[in-house]
């Protein structure tokens, strides 16, 4: 499972994430896309505008696609090798379903523990209206990963991810439908103090 199995239509989807998420990303900021895939599209993307970006993925294959990407193999465990405060911004693009639900808690601590104040997570998961029509199109129609879909942890409704926020002293600033409501997007900040 991983994004090198990705038909065409799984990488429209992914190109209309990064259109959604990339406005939300500063200029001259330290970005850390975790789950970038093998790819790292969103980090190449953003490139010229971004001081420095790093992706972790297990399926990455690590390399230094600019001066100013690092791209690292990475299985998250329990800690990100990373300072406290070393990034202005998260991003965690279509991964949060991935993740075993046990696991969710520890890493959005690690999240907040290498977030300056005033960093952001931008997150986008699918909807809990998107399960069945993803799974109808994964497994009946053939028109996007079956692997993928399979590996779908939890559907993430706005309640929880203003819980998610919370318990991980985050404040969710932006959240939004889009993809006809079968996706969201949620920005969580870290408060200054």
């Amino acid at each position: 499972m991983g994004t090198k199995d990705f038909n065409a239509f799984d990488m429209f989807i992914c190109r209309w994430r990064a259109r959604v998420v990339r406005q939300h990303i500063q200029p001259d900021t330290t970005v850390l896309d975790f789950g970038c895939g093998h790819q790292a599209m969103i980090l190449r993307a953003i490139q010229p505008g971004i001081k420095r970006g790093i992706g972790l993925d297990y399926d990455a294959t690590p390399g230094r696609p600019a001066a100013n990407l690092e791209i690292r193999q990475f299985h998250f465990k329990d800690r990100l090798d990373f300072p406290d405060e070393s990034f202005d911004t998260v991003t965690i693009l279509a991964v949060l379903e991935h993740i075993p639900v046990e696991q969710v808690a520890l890493l959005f601590s690690e999240f907040n523990r290498i977030l300056k104040p005033g960093g952001q997570v931008l997150i986008t998961t699918p909807t809990p209206a998107a399960k069945p029509v993803l799974e109808f199109l994964a497994f009946k129609l053939h028109l996007i990963s079956k692997p993928e879909i399979a590996d779908h942890q939890h559907y993430y409704s706005r309640n929880d991810l203003q819980t998610l926020a919370a318990d991980h002293h985050f404040q969710l600033c932006t959240y939004h439908k889009f993809l006809l409501g079968f996706n969201c997007f949620a920005a969580f900040t870290k408060p200054l103090v």
